[in-house]
């Protein structure tokens, strides 16, 4: 298929039953392979750069030129770093354990009967996600090591640059004996393609990755379980003991290093003794990087260039250089106005006292709490998972990064000599 094919749905329902076929063969390949086609297709997307580049600056000049949101055009940019690690993303996921077969629990009843619980595939994995194509090679990297078959729908921002990479991906499939069915990609830009996706009940799971729209568009029409990647409000909270120097550093890291991601910092809680002299430092730090501020009352003081923070924006996923800044009292009304506001994703607390510290991990209730560290750590790659499906914001299955161990389910293998039931 290619994308200039108009979209008929047996075309994807053709696709789609062509990956369920493959995924028997993808749950039983032995570690070895799995291997081999990921050093593969790293030798071969060194070999392809400069072509698959090209394609990626086409996409990215008529995203401009269409005035594409500039979070989505930055995220669709292939940069010479964010190839080179989506290289290593492959290669360390290869050097990861296989989680398929693992024993999770196993026992033996008093009459004897042996059983254990071990990690299977979760099997033929949906993904939409919007922009990033760089999202294309990484879920297919751990959808291979897991055993999982793929249909991966990427956005039409990105069609050209996708189609670059799933060639790639099939090469390297292909010179290993594998069907390239089982990584599967839908070029299609009509939104009836992501909604026949969402219905179709040959996969096992979907896991959307982007805005409201496409979750609102999930929402109304999965009929299979979804692990959403939903949005990523996060905050950090500085607290009464912090280290002024550090909050700097993080802070800026938080909202500056790549604000258009889901794991950039939007909201900024100071804690009240720090308006003196750190809020005013913050103030001056994160304006000298040109980031749009939205301030509380207090806040606004400092500057009288601060637009004013409201409950909307407090609700906002900027994914831009704009954030908001609210002064509180505590850390119970910082953990309050997290919970309020927060998406659950992200959140952060700089201290140097470790009760407050415990207090914040334990009642923040998101799929990832930090001490003293960027929330842009909160990523497959920086946690040593070579990369990631998602950060699911839900909490059936999986909840947080999601690697290899969450593209995993489990089954029991029960081996006896004749047992009966008699009971």
């Amino acid at each position: 298929m290619t994308e200039h094919e108009p979209y008929r749905r047996e075309f994807l329902d053709k696709a789609v039953l062509e990956a369920r076929k493959a995924l028997s063969r993808f749950q039983i390949l032995p570690t070895g392979k799995k291997n081999d086609v990921l050093f593969r297709l790293a030798e071969l997307l060194r070999l392809k750069k400069a072509e698959i580049q090209s394609h990626n600056r086409k996409d990215y000049d008529l995203a401009l030129s269409r005035g594409l949101e500039p979070a989505l055009c930055d995220r669709l940019l292939l940069t010479d770093g964010r190839y080179e690690q989506m290289i290593l993303g492959v290669t360390d996921v290869a050097g990861l354990p296989d989680p398929v077969g693992r024993a999770v629990d196993r026992w033996v009843n008093p009459d004897g009967l042996l059983i254990e619980k071990v990690r299977v595939p979760l099997g033929l994995v949906g993904v939409i996600y919007e922009s990033r194509p760089n999202v294309t090679v990484e879920v297919f990297s751990l959808c291979l090591k897991a055993g999982c078959a793929v249909v991966l729908k990427g956005g039409s921002e990105a069609v050209s640059s996708n189609l670059a990479l799933v060639e790639v991906i099939h090469a390297a499939l292909l010179e290993n004996g594998v069907p390239p069915s089982g990584a599967c990609f839908l070029p299609w830009t009509d939104r009836s393609a992501v909604v026949d996706l969402l219905g179709n009940t040959r996969l096992d799971v979907v896991i959307p990755r982007g805005g409201a729209r496409l979750m609102e568009t999930v929402t109304e029409h999965a009929r299979v379980p979804v692990l959403r990647h939903d949005q990523g409000i996060c905050h950090i909270y500085v607290g009464e003991s912090a280290d002024p120097e550090m909050t700097l550093r993080v802070v800026l890291n938080a909202k500056t290093s790549r604000p258009s991601t889901c794991n950039a910092m939007e909201t900024l809680l100071v804690h009240a003794s720090h308006v003196p002299s750190l809020l005013p430092d913050l103030v001056r730090t994160l304006r000298e990087k040109e980031v749009l501020i939205y301030g509380c009352p207090v806040t606004r003081k400092v500057d009288e260039r601060i637009r004013t923070a409201s409950p909307e924006t407090y609700r906002t996923e900027f994914l831009s250089l704009a954030l908001n800044i609210r002064v509180v009292e505590s850390l119970d009304e910082a953990i309050s106005h997290i919970a309020e506001y927060g998406s659950g994703h992200t959140d952060a607390i700089l201290t140097r006292d470790l009760p407050e510290a415990d207090r914040f991990q334990n009642e923040v209730d998101s799929s990832c709490v930090m001490v003293n560290a960027s929330t842009r750590l909160h990523d497959g790659f920086a946690f040593g998972l070579g990369a990631e499906v998602g950060i699911s914001t839900t909490r059936i299955h999986a909840r947080g990064t999601m690697g290899l161990t969450e593209l995993t389910t489990t089954k029991y293998l029960v081996r006896g000599n004749g047992h009966l039931r008699h009971a």
